[in-house]
């Protein structure tokens, strides 16, 4: 199973890699809510006016701010592209992206894991974004939660879990590891870090 780091094919196949477990930085971040990520504007291409925690450097807020967890994505074969799968596997639909977001039930994040503050939300399918990206217009889908409330000042962390109603693969190749999402709930990040910074006199 491989979710693909946000924006991945929008910028390059070298940044595929996952959105867990990079720092957060030091400096305060800018009243600006927008999380812009070489070069692309994360909130305007989701339509999201709140803090977006997301890819570095997007790991930032200031108190009293509401946030949007967003990523990472999941990239599919296009509608008509040639399609490659795993050995006995059988799309529920015969496009990739569609076959996902059937199969897909909603996202769980755990705010503060192992802590005192740990808190847990749950939501259905109304998390999840679809889009086309890239020169080759592949379709992606991509999980971005409900606006969550500001947390207190300090370092938070949050992970996201996804729920699949059945196996879904992308499309592009033969590995199960690689290519496909089972059944279930899966964690999709790990326990990601963020910073919420009080706000400047």
């Amino acid at each position: 199973m491989r979710p693909a780091r946000f924006l991945a094919a929008l910028v390059s196949a070298a940044l595929a890699t996952t959105l867990a477990g990079a720092g957060t930085a030091q400096a305060q971040p800018s009243p600006d809510h927008n999380c812009v990520f070489e070069g692309i504007n994360i909130n305007q291409l989701l339509g999201i006016t709140e803090r977006v925690i997301g890819p570095p450097p997007c790991r930032e807020a200031l108190a009293g701010e509401r946030w949007v967890r967003v990523g990472p994505s999941w990239q599919t074969a296009g509608e008509n592209e040639r399609k490659v799968y795993p050995p006995r596997y059988q799309p529920q639909d015969p496009d990739p992206i569609d076959d996902f977001n059937a199969k897909f039930l909603g996202a769980r994040y755990v705010l503060d894991r192992g802590t005192a503050q740990e808190r847990t939300f749950v939501f259905g399918r109304e998390v999840l974004r679809t889009g086309f990206v890239g020169a080759d217009g592949r379709p992606f889908s991509i999980p971005a939660s409900p606006p969550f409330e500001p947390l207190s000042i300090g370092r938070h962390t949050v992970v996201t879990f996804l729920r699949f109603s059945a196996e879904h693969c992308d499309g592009l190749g033969r590995v199960r590891e690689q290519n496909c999402v089972p059944a279930g709930e899966l964690p999709w990040t790990g326990d990601t870090p963020f910073e919420v910074f009080p706000r400047s006199a």
